[in-house]
């Protein structure tokens, strides 16, 4: 299959933005970026099902789409790797606001982590801090900014709050 044949099936799918957050393969691979900051921790069916919470909160924070979806364009620009191009929706990854390459001491906080495409991860941030993204301008920075305001008010929210002090017990 070609990219192009791969976005056209994406966009003709109502739900390709929702349907891999909807199982429990995103919280199965949250842990392996969260241990370190939760070391000590057992993640029972307790523990999966408040990160399943967090994983619905952080991509509500996310406007229910990749972090760096933007609007306008025919076609997505959000897209799978080669491999996962006979699928009709987004397969989201996890992906470091702060590069794991640039601050590794940061990189394993549940706060630097968001819902990528493998477009976005791969070729649009690639290493770099989500800051160092703002230089594009136009829609993308616009993204990042947006979706960064709304994670910041997710981040002091006390239902956020609670979910954490609920996870570390």
């Amino acid at each position: 299959m070609k990219l192009i044949e791969h976005r056209k099936i994406i966009n003709e799918n109502p739900k390709a933005y929702e349907t891999d957050v909807k199982g429990d393969r995103l919280v199965k691979s949250i842990i392996n970026h969260i241990r370190e900051d939760f070391s000590g921790v057992r993640f029972d069916s307790k523990k999966k099902n408040i990160l399943k919470e967090i994983v619905l909160l952080l991509f509500e924070a996310q406007e229910h789409r990749p972090f760096f979806h933007v609007e306008g364009t025919e076609l997505p620009l959000c897209w799978n790797r080669p491999s996962d191009w006979n699928i009709d929706y987004i397969k989201y990854e996890w992906g470091h606001l702060l590069s794991q390459n640039q601050r590794p001491e940061k990189s394993s906080s549940i706060e630097n982590i968001g819902l990528y495409s493998a477009r976005c991860n791969q070729h649009i941030q690639s290493s770099m801090n989500i800051q160092e993204l703002m230089v594009y301008g136009g829609l993308l920075a616009q993204r990042i900014s947006n979706v960064l305001t709304n994670r910041r008010i997710l981040f002091e929210s006390d239902k956020w709050k609670e979910l954490l002090e609920e996870l570390k017990k």
